[in-house]
């Protein structure tokens, strides 16, 4: 009986094997040739526009600092020439490449290339400065490739950027030359009121950035809104939602109205006119550059002992100014300076005071590195014509209320104390 139950069991065991279907394999290929065969698809694909690819790089996981132009031609054995508008026009750098497979297909920039790991350099005195640089990538992950469009995301700051192939009739040299006048032409513009048939919202172009300022309830929210700029215009990062309006992009119409005006590069309705702030707004505009002869001797006295701590540690400043600065830590306006041995900032607090005022005071906060040249380099000293360890208020005037080129402020209470800031970039301020 035992034999029987058995060999029953034996017979029930191979009958259940020989009922189980086959089980196909869902690949045709095993995983290490499916990868090799993506990684030769890519790369045929960035070797197949002659006159390269044209990336719109978004630096930063916020994309603080809006978009840049990047210009890529690949070539066989990996290599690829880089320019960009971060550049001069005609200068290009020469570096290696490599794609590999790290969930999903990753193009890396695996070799020094000064042009393109100019956004990823820690060491980049802008942007937030030594140990951060623009927080750029080098290593992207390919979420799409054709011959007409690759979509990439940065491995590192997750932003999204894209790269189209550049028209054989375009020379890279002067496509960049109209990229840095276009921007020259959006810099010229500060204060734009967007206005459609039903609403309208004050906006702000800082950078290439524009800042839309929306009310909620009584408190006023600042919107962000990084744009690269293009041949016509400029291009949102991602599409503005502006009441019932989807805006993609500006573009400058210089013959409507008094000074031109901004109209939405798709069908968006709706226009942005450019309106002129009062003086003490558009010293907030931009940065303001200042020279050591700007001072009055009152200033002059206190900048000597700052350039004397800057000589004992063979230091010497490059250039330094009143402007804004957004950082993953918050939004500052601040004096902010590049030496030799580091970039820092020193935040103010401010008030502006009718059209023409503005009123000054050291918030006790800042950058390490402006810490540490607050106490050890006598910037103490440097900062205490703005308003160091008291407040102080300004009335400020200028050479053109549009487009001034300097503006002077004279401390209201101190008036021996006056100095002037200058809107284009002044070099080694202390010789100056």
């Amino acid at each position: 009986m035992k034999l029987t139950h058995y060999i029953l069991s034996i017979l029930a065991t191979g009958l259940f094997f020989s009922c189980t279907p086959k089980i196909d394999p869902i690949f045709d290929d095993t995983s290490a040739n499916r990868i090799a065969e993506e990684i030769e698809t890519v790369q045929e694909i960035l070797l197949s526009s002659p006159n390269g690819w044209l990336m719109e790089y978004y630096p930063s996981s916020t994309q603080s600092y809006g978009g840049f132009n990047v210009l890529l031609n690949f070539q066989p054995g990996y290599r690829v020439t880089v320019a960009s508008e971060t550049a001069g026009a005609d200068k290009t750098a020469v570096s290696t490449y490599t794609l590999k497979q790290s969930a999903g297909c990753v193009l890396s920039f695996d070799t020094y290339n000064e042009i393109l790991h100019f956004f990823s350099d820690p060491s980049n005195s802008q942007g937030m400065g030594d140990g951060y640089g623009l927080e750029g990538d080098f290593e992207f992950t390919i979420l799409q490739a054709d011959e007409q469009i690759i979509r990439l995301k940065g491995k590192k700051s997750g932003s999204y950027m894209t790269m189209t192939p550049m028209s054989a009739a375009l020379k890279w040299s002067d496509y960049l030359k109209d990229i840095k006048l276009k921007d020259k032409e959006f810099s010229e513009y500060y204060r734009l009121l967007y206005q459609d048939e039903e609403q309208a919202f004050e906006t702000r172009l800082i950078g290439h950035t524009l800042c839309i300022y929306r009310k909620k309830g009584e408190e006023t929210i600042t919107d962000y809104q990084p744009f690269i700029i293009t041949l016509t215009g400029c291009k949102f990062y991602q599409p503005v939602q502006l009441g019932n309006n989807v805006i993609e992009g500006l573009i400058l119409n210089p013959d409507l109205g008094e000074d031109g005006t901004f109209i939405p590069s798709n069908d968006a309705t709706g226009i942005f006119i450019p309106t002129y702030p009062s003086i003490n707004e558009m010293l907030l505009s931009t940065n303001w550059f200042f020279t050591y002869s700007g001072f009055s001797p009152y200033g002059q006295a206190l900048w000597d002992i700052s350039r004397e701590a800057l000589e004992a540690n063979n230091d010497d400043m490059t250039y330094c100014y009143l402007g804004n600065e957004r950082n993953i830590l918050g939004n500052y306006y601040a004096f902010q300076f590049i030496c030799a041995q580091g970039r820092g900032y020193l935040a103010f607090d401010y008030e502006l005071i009718g059209e023409d005022k503005i009123s000054l005071k050291f918030s006790e906060e800042g950058s390490t590195v402006g810490k540490t040249y607050y106490t050890d380099f006598k910037f103490n000293a440097l900062i205490t014509p703005f308003g160091n360890d008291i407040q102080r208020t300004f009335t400020l005037t200028s050479d053109d209320k549009k487009s001034p080129n300097w503006i002077k402020f004279t401390d209201v209470d101190h008036p021996e104390n006056y100095f002037t800031a200058y809107r284009a970039v002044q070099y080694y301020p202390m010789a100056n």
